[in-house]
């Protein structure tokens, strides 16, 4: 990979500030290739284009979120992502995490920090990941440019017992310079390689499905259902046990 192209492949996912909601911008099919439906999108009062990307994968929405929860192997398939830790964690699904990207020697280095929260309809089984860059108290100095990330998300839909569709879109804003002629030439790859990138995480030893936020609703009720049966049943056993036939304590009455 050329020194321009490896930059540009690092900020093709940086170097775009659009308005927060993607839901707005006109989509246009741009190809098709790998099974990932690649769209892009203009914006207005500047020249880059959004992109996104749609892939249908063979995996459950547990495969997809036990990769995306796996801060761990993050890197493993991630471009040029140098540095990846937890600075808080919230819950399963909530968390501020610290990511730097390591660019060629003539670009300086981008790093994120940014909240991710995981969130699931209950009607549907859609999963939402929706990242956004926040200010936080145990973030380090920035290695080369704080980037911001102004809106990024996965949305997570199930096909099937086999299959799920995965989109992907990301605003962001670099604070930095490159020319939006080459952004735009590399970028429209970004969503092809992150996608096929994601799936093929499903298929390394390490990989561990991970229970959805509906899975760990379901089994805290299941938890607190057999817990109130076993103690009702106690209960009921307690009762009987103390209550069969009465034992008499007064006198016994003779004629």
């Amino acid at each position: 990979m050329s020194l321009v192209r490896a930059a540009a492949a690092v900020c093709l996912s940086l170097a775009f500030t659009l308005p927060a909601a993607a839901g707005e911008l006109a989509w246009e099919q741009i190809y098709e290739e790998e099974g990932v439906v690649v769209e892009r999108a203009g914006v207005e009062d500047s020249k880059l284009y959004a992109f996104r990307g749609t892939k249908t994968m063979k995996g459950t929405p547990q495969n997809v979120v036990g990769v995306l929860m796996d801060n761990e192997h993050r890197i493993e398939w991630v471009n040029r992502l140098a540095e990846n830790y937890i600075l808080e964690q919230k819950s399963d699904f909530d968390y501020v995490l610290y990511q730097r990207f390591e660019l060629p020697a003539l670009f300086a280095d981008r790093d994120y920090v940014y909240h991710g929260t995981l969130v699931e309809n209950d009607k549907t089984g859609v999963l939402t990941l929706t990242m956004q860059s926040i200010e936080h108290a145990k973030a380090p100095e920035t290695a080369g440019v704080r980037a911001e990330l102004i809106n990024s998300r996965y949305v997570i839909t199930p096909v099937s017992d086999t299959e799920t569709q995965v989109q992907v879109e990301i605003i962001t804003d670099p604070k930095g310079m490159m020319p939006s002629w080459l952004v735009n030439i590399i970028q429209k790859d970004w969503p092809l390689e992150t996608l096929t990138s994601l799936e093929a995480e499903f298929a390394k030893p390490y990989h561990k499905p991970h229970a959805t936020p509906s899975d760990v609703r379901k089994a805290a009720e299941a938890e607190a259902a057999a817990k109130a049966e076993a103690e009702g049943e106690a209960e009921a056993a307690t009762e009987e046990g103390g209550g069969g036939g009465g034992v008499e304590t007064g006198p016994a009455i003779s004629e």
